[in-house]
Parts: C-alpha cells; sequence; structure tokens
C-alpha cells in the first residue's frame, strides 16, 4: 500500500477513536486534551509552568478534584509535573543542574525525609504507607520548584513575580466575595465535613483564615520589599494600592498568628530596609485596632495567653489557644518515640492519640518545626535548619530585605500553624525563593 494511502488510513482511525472517545468519554478527552497542551507549554515556557502553580496555590479548596475515590488538589499534581518537566528540558537541552548550599541541603533534606519514612514504615499499614509516600513526593514536587525559580532569566522572574502578586489579589478579592456569601460554616454545613466553624472571618479559598492570613502577610512584606527598591512613582502607587488589599484582607481573617507574623516582618524590614515602613506598620496597627473592636478583643485574647503560657496556670487560655498547645504536647510526645530520625515524613497523623480522620488539619503538628522534629527527628530537623540558614545567607547577601522579612514572619507564623507544609503557602514561599535569591 502506498505510504500516503496508509497515513490517511492512520488519521482516519484516530480521528473516528477520537470521536467515538468524544460521545462515550468527554471528560477524559477534555483531561488527556488539557494535559498534553499543558505538557506542550511548559515544556517551551518555564514561566508557564510556573504560573500554573501559583493560579492552582491560590485556587485552594476549590482546586480539589476526585479522581478514583482519592481526593487531592490540582497543585498535588501540576507541582510535581512542572518539576518533572523542567528536569526534562535540562535533561534534552544537555544542561547542568547547579547545586549550592541552599539546593544542597534540600536535597539532603529529601534524602533524610524518604530514609526516614522507609525505616518507620514497618509498622504502618499499606495504605498508610501509601498516604505519607504521597505527601512527601508532593512536598518534594513543591520545594523542587526553587530549582526551577532560579533557572529563570531576569525577564521572566519578573514576569513570575507579576503573576504571583496578581493571583495574590485575585485570591483576596475572592476572600472578599466569600466573607460576604459564607460568613458562617456552620450554617454553611461545612462544619459536618471537617472544617472549623470560622463565623466572620475571611478565609478566601483556602477556607481557613489563618493560613489565608499567613499568605496576606507574606505577600505584603514581599511588596515592601519592593517599594523599598521601586523609584518610579507610578509604580509605587500600584504596589501601595495591592498592599493595601493585602492588607485590608489580613485584617478581616481576625488571625493573631496573621497578624504577629506581619508585625515580624514589619520589624525585619524596618530594622534592613527603612524605619518609616516599621513606624507606618504600628501606625496602621493601631488604628486596625481602634476601629475594630473585635480585632482589639483578638488582640487582647493573644496577649492572655501569652501571659498564661510563662505561667503555671493555663486557666485564662481560649480555646483555640489551648488547642494549639495540645498540639505542641502532642507534637513532643511523637517525637519522643523515636527521637533520631522521627515516625516517617508524613506519617504524623498515623502516630496521634486523637482520631482526626474527619479534620483538614490532620497530617502534621501545629507548629512546622516541631512537625520536622517529631516526622524526621533530630536529623530532618538539623537538616531542615541549616537549609534556612543558608537560604536567609544567601538573601541577606543579596540584600532581599523583602522575602527576609516575608520568610521571618512565616516562620513566627509557622509556630501556631503548619505554614511552611501547608501546601498552597509552601508554594508561595519556595517559589518565591527561588525568584528573589539574586534579585528582590
Amino acid at each position: 500500500m502506498h505510504p500516503l494511502a496508509q497515513n490517511k488510513i492512520a488519521l482516519s482511525l484516530a480521528i473516528l477513536a477520537l470521536a467515538t472517545s468524544a460521545v462515550f468519554a468527554p471528560q477524559l478527552i477534555f483531561a488527556v486534551a488539557g494535559a498534553g497542551i499543558f505538557v506542550l507549554f511548559a515544556l517551551r515556557f518555564p514561566t508557564f509552568g510556573l504560573a500554573a502553580t501559583i493560579i492552582a496555590a491560590f485556587a485552594g479548596e476549590f482546586g480539589r478534584v476526585e479522581l478514583g475515590g482519592i481526593s487531592f488538589l490540582l497543585l498535588d499534581l501540576i507541582a510535581p509535573a512542572v518539576l518533572m518537566l523542567w528536569l526534562t528540558r535540562k535533561f534534552l537541552a544537555k544542561e547542568k543542574i547547579e547545586l549550592d548550599a541552599v539546593t544542597g541541603s534540600l536535597l539532603i533534606f529529601w534524602a533524610v525525609g524518604i530514609l526516614s519514612l522507609l525505616l518507620g514504615s514497618a509498622g504502618l499499614a499499606s495504605a498508610d504507607f501509601k498516604f505519607a509516600l504521597l505527601y512527601f513526593l508532593r512536598f518534594v514536587g513543591i520545594s523542587g520548584l526553587i530549582f526551577v525559580a532560579r533557572d529563570l532569566t531576569k525577564k521572566e522572574t519578573e514576569q513570575v513575580f507579576l503573576t504571583l502578586i496578581l493571583g495574590g489579589i485575585l485570591f483576596a478579592v475572592a476572600g472578599f466575595v466569600l466573607f460576604q456569601i459564607l460568613p458562617d460554616f456552620t450554617k454553611a454545613g461545612l462544619t459536618e465535613l471537617g472544617w472549623d466553624p470560622h463565623v466572620g472571618r475571611l478565609t478566601s479559598t483556602f477556607l481557613d483564615p489563618n493560613f489565608a492570613a499567613g499568605a496576606f502577610a507574606f505577600l505584603l512584606a514581599l511588596l515592601g520589599g519592593r517599594f523599598l527598591r521601586e523609584k518610579n512613582s507610578g509604580r509605587q502607587v500600584l504596589i501601595l494600592t495591592s498592599a493595601g488589599i493585602f492588607g485590608a484582607a489580613l485584617l478581616l481573617t481576625f488571625s493573631r498568628s496573621g497578624l504577629l507574623a506581619l508585625g515580624v516582618s514589619g520589624l525585619v524590614l524596618g530594622i534592613f530596609g527603612n524605619r518609616r515602613i516599621l513606624l507606618a506598620g504600628i501606625l496602621v496597627a493601631m488604628l486596625g485596632v481602634a476601629g475594630s473592636p473585635r480585632l482589639a478583643e483578638r488582640v487582647g485574647e493573644f496577649s492572655q495567653s501569652v501571659e498564661s503560657l510563662g505561667t503555671a496556670s493555663q486557666q485564662v487560655l481560649d480555646p483555640t489557644a489551648q488547642l494549639r498547645v495540645n498540639s505542641w504536647n502532642e507534637g513532643w510526645r511523637i517525637f519522643a518515640e523515636k527521637p533520631l530520625l522521627g515516625v516517617g515524613f508524613g506519617a504524623y497523623k498515623f502516630h496521634q492519640n486523637f482520631s482526626a480522620a474527619d479534620s483538614h488539619a490532620a497530617t502534621g503538628s501545629d507548629a512546622s518545626l516541631l512537625n520536622v522534629a517529631a516526622t524526621t527527628g533530630i536529623s530532618g530537623l538539623a537538616i531542615f535548619g541549616i537549609f534556612l540558614w543558608n537560604l536567609a545567607a544567601a538573601h541577606f547577601r543579596a540584600k532581599n530585605w523583602g522575602f527576609l522579612a516575608a520568610c521571618a514572619g512565616l516562620l513566627v507564623h509557622s509556630i501556631f500553624v503548619n505554614s511552611l507544609f501547608f501546601a498552597p503557602l509552601a508554594l508561595i514561599f519556595f517559589v518565591s525563593a527561588g525568584l528573589l535569591t539574586k534579585r528582590d
């Protein structure tokens, strides 16, 4: 048969197969076509892949899908895919992957993480081990994007940074909308699905005010660093406008951990950048507390909790603070089980003394570093600490005060909620770390 005729037959069969699939399995066709387009664009344009992960991160719980009875975020698929496509691109182009103190220590932490899981898997059921392994692979996919972000050109870096800020603005707008139409999770029936009540608090697409506040505080610090370097008055106005949106959204979360993170970030920016930022932050905080009785009440509760923790009695702790203390105690107990290498990365929930199967915060301690210690032991905590130190040192040398301030605030925030391992926040952190290593 003539080759041209063979090609026509093959094309006809392919069209027939697609038409048949479109009729009987249209969702599959859309999924395959979408995946194909995504792969092509991500291979050709690294900025496209990072932009997709940022959008997926800010989509939060509204980007959750179910496949084969398993529920997961779109970010869980997109982040590892972007990392693998970047590695493929580097391999095809025969380009070397450069390692330094930052990325080298991250790779070592990955090694300790998988080693802790393998050694701690003896007491886990098969399904539990698979869950922990997927949790580890998700972290690798998200944290590995620091390699991708650092590989961009200056122009590409600016494009992705702009995407990050625009994504944050849309995230805030979504928060304002949900704040109006979904003011009480109990009445909406979300508490029956494992969510906290969150009455009258802005949660945005994360459906959690504390994590949302952490994101807003982080973005505000990045904008503060950018404002210090911006000389164009028009861009300064845009930065201040964006900061105003983030600040308003943060205040409406009524999150004490978020406000504390913002305060720490402002302190760092004021010390290393410009003291006027610190003074402006203090003024805004005073006006916010004075203008909002509920915000003043939350700040008062925080002061009482701190005072209570410093004494032998904890009777004045509010219910939320008491839950934090209980979580910390549980984390220390799990850490004591296997202090050298921990119980296994991602296996925290299977060593808790209480049932948390229906909770959306059951995969780790409320304190991120305590979570690292419990799951990977002293070994993992030391390596992760070295990674953070190397990262801070790199940004300090580059005078990236915005990221340093954001990182300091997020670390303080992670004492109260597991910020560093909450997938969307971790994505924002690691991508920003890569984008801003050499420039702010």
